[in-house]
């Protein structure tokens, strides 16, 4: 039986299983939330480009 074609899997758009994100959902006061977005502006990038390199930077800066 066939999938449909929305579950089908396309090798060449796929990710190695390494490079695929994870989900993460993060809980933030209003006024973090609103430094967050005006910086997002200010940078013209998504907050999930922002949260990573800073959460990087933490991870390398602690040697994890």
């Amino acid at each position: 039986m066939r999938k449909p074609a929305s579950q089908r899997k396309h090798p060449r758009t796929e990710k190695p299983a390494a490079e695929k994100p994870v989900a993460l959902t993060v809980k933030i006061d209003s006024k973090t939330y609103v430094r967050l977005s005006t910086l997002r502006a200010k940078e013209r990038k998504t907050a999930q480009q922002i949260l990573t390199e800073a959460l990087t930077a933490y991870l390398d800066g602690t040697g994890a």
